[in-house]
């Protein structure tokens, strides 16, 4: 199968939200962040920046005539911050101009009036004081609390996993236009072209039959686009639908980097018990999610870390918690597994701290406690159709685990000051998305007179098979 849009990125064709030419009369926006991660908001001076050359409008959370809110899960976001600001960066005006350079040079004039208020960056933190955007999160099975008297060997540690930056090649862009009768027609850069149109709608006081959402392609995404591409295209949306001219905002590389959200840094605790032969009986984990300064996506994201927590493996007694933590860093969000890969992390640290302490490689561990045909999932689900073990054992004939667990071991003997390792991790990809309607999918097929076909769905991306109609 040929990818549809093979050619046209070979020939550099493609176009992508900024190579879109600007329709007539259209304009450019850039956005004035906060300057502090944490403060009252008091006062907004746009009188330099106004005086500028070619600056058309300065727009602030005053001027928008609908709900002044993007939260998707959680209403708890503000398009434009009003009153006090949560993050370094968090938008607090849009500037719209006849040129970027003078948008951006009009955003530097802005002068920001904020009194510092303590602000928070570390979920422990954050759990300590109350800041919790959903309540604590548990999910269990069979009697944890009585199961460590059966354990020969307990271990318990603490993991730390950071956050991580997308860096899709196409930054957060939109163009935006008034249509006639008083609609909205935005362009974006969006994994989520409902999320656009319902937030647009939010934001403008329409009903969403007035705002029309287009995505043709993503620049990539991984996540990065799923929630974060909505507030810059209700923006370039706001500022259409108030000048009744296209505006274009794309985000240069620095601003995504400083305003937007990564995966979600983890502090995690882990108490994991075993008998002598490496079976795993007990495991308890606590999950401290860094969500930033607002929900975004993290609660589903959490859902997630406690759905892979106990990776591919058969635990009898299990208790994993999960804190959904507000700081006063850029809100988090989903990055590719959103939440899976942070959960089996802890798991597998555990069983490294363990078989260290008994003695074993770490994959016989592993091995010896692999799902099978029969199995139940910690939160409830049968296992089957298990491949875990012949997956296991295919890697281990192909791969060939003892020769080369004996050459790493030959080379780092002989090699002071270079040294080389290898890893096995099994992965069982568990409950993905957790609303059960975003696990289904439709699409609209037209077969036309000559033969060719059209095909409307809600898919973002390109469309990868070929139709082809017979007779």
């Amino acid at each position: 199968m040929n990818h549809a849009d093979m050619l046209l990125h070979v020939r550099g064709e493609s176009r992508y939200i900024d190579d879109q030419p600007l329709p007539a009369g259209g304009l450019f926006a850039a956005v004035c962040p906060s300057r502090t991660a944490h403060a009252r908001l008091t006062g907004i001076d746009t009188r330099a920046a106004t005086a500028l050359p070619g600056v058309v409008a300065i727009f602030t959370a005053a001027d928008i005539p609908g709900e002044n809110q993007i939260g998707g899960i959680v209403a708890d976001e503000p398009l434009l911050a009003d009153g006090e600001v949560h993050f370094l960066g968090q938008p607090v005006a849009l500037v719209v101009a006849t040129t970027a350079a003078t948008a951006r040079d009009a955003v530097r004039a802005i002068q920001l009036d904020e009194e510092p208020l303590p602000a928070v960056f570390d979920p422990r933190m954050a759990f300590r004081k109350g800041m919790l955007i959903i309540p604590p999160r548990t999910f269990s099975c069979g009697d944890p609390d009585s199961a460590w008297a059966e354990c020969d060997v307990i271990v318990e540690g603490t993991v730390e996993t950071g956050g991580q930056e997308h860096l899709y090649l196409e930054t957060q862009s939109a163009l935006a236009r008034y249509d006639e009768g008083g609609k909205v027609h935005v362009a974006s850069s969006t994994q989520s072209p409902t999320s656009v149109q319902r937030t647009v709608a939010r934001i403008l006081g329409l009903p969403m039959n007035q705002v029309e959402t287009e995505t043709l392609r993503l620049g990539g995404g991984f996540g990065g686009k799923e929630d974060q591409a909505t507030p810059w295209a209700t923006l370039a949306a706001l500022a259409a639908w108030k000048l009744k001219r296209p505006v274009k905002l794309v985000l240069n590389r620095g601003e995504d980097l400083r305003m937007t959200g990564k995966r979600h840094p983890y502090s995690s605790d882990f108490r994991l018990g075993l008998n002598s032969e490496g079976k795993i009986l007990a495991y308890e984990v606590l999950f401290y999610q860094n969500a930033g300064a607002a929900a975004d996506l993290s609660p589903a994201i959490l859902d997630r870390t406690l759905f892979h927590a106990t990776g591919s493996y058969a635990i009898p007694h299990v208790r994993a918690t999960g804190f959904c933590c507000r700081t006063n860093l850029p809100p988090f969000t989903a990055f590719r597994g959103f939440g899976g890969p942070q959960g089996m992390f802890v798991i597998e640290s555990a069983i490294d701290k363990a078989a260290r302490f008994l003695g074993l490689p770490a994959w016989e561990i592993q091995r010896r406690n692999l799902l099978q045909e029969g199995d139940k999932f910690y939160y409830g689900q049968p296992v089957t159709a298990c491949r875990a073990g012949r997956c296991w054992h295919e890697a281990e004939r192909t791969f060939h685990f003892d020769d080369l667990d004996r050459r790493l071991r030959r080379f780092n003997e002989t090699h002071a000051t270079e040294k080389k390792g290898a890893a096995r991790m099994p992965l069982a990809f568990g409950i993905s998305f957790t609303n059960t309607f975003l696990n289904q999918a439709g699409a609209l097929v037209h077969v036309y007179s000559d033969g060719s076909v059209g095909v409307s769905t809600g898919a973002v991306g390109q469309l990868q098979t070929a139709y082809v109609l017979t007779s």
